[in-house]
């Protein structure tokens, strides 16, 4: 086989798949500095703007979540009173004579 056939079917074909490598790299590179950059702009915005419907929401969430604990604490008492009763009632069985039903 002569050199020129194979550095027409074998070189150029590599050459070309480096090449074209290389391009997509680049571009894919361009690609996420863009998107990269266009995120950081949006954040920027959306904190220089403050967003105050999301501010509002989330201190609507945060009386919510602080109530919710009052309530929880709440609960916790009665059954805390609640387990002391309950484990009185054999006690009283016994001393009164009865039995505990």
């Amino acid at each position: 086989m002569p050199d020129w056939v194979w550095i027409q079917n074998v070189v150029f074909p590599i050459l070309g798949m480096g090449i074209g490598v290389f391009v997509l790299y680049d571009g894919f590179r361009i690609a996420r500095y863009a998107i990269d950059r266009h995120h950081e702009q949006e954040l920027a915005k959306a904190q220089a703007e403050g967003r105050p419907e999301d501010l509002a929401q989330l201190s609507d969430r945060v009386e919510r979540l602080e109530e919710l604990g009052y309530r929880l604490q709440d609960v916790e008492e009665r059954l805390d009173f609640t387990e002391r009763v309950l484990a009185r009632l054999p006690e009283r069985g016994q001393r009164d004579g009865g039995s505990p039903t």
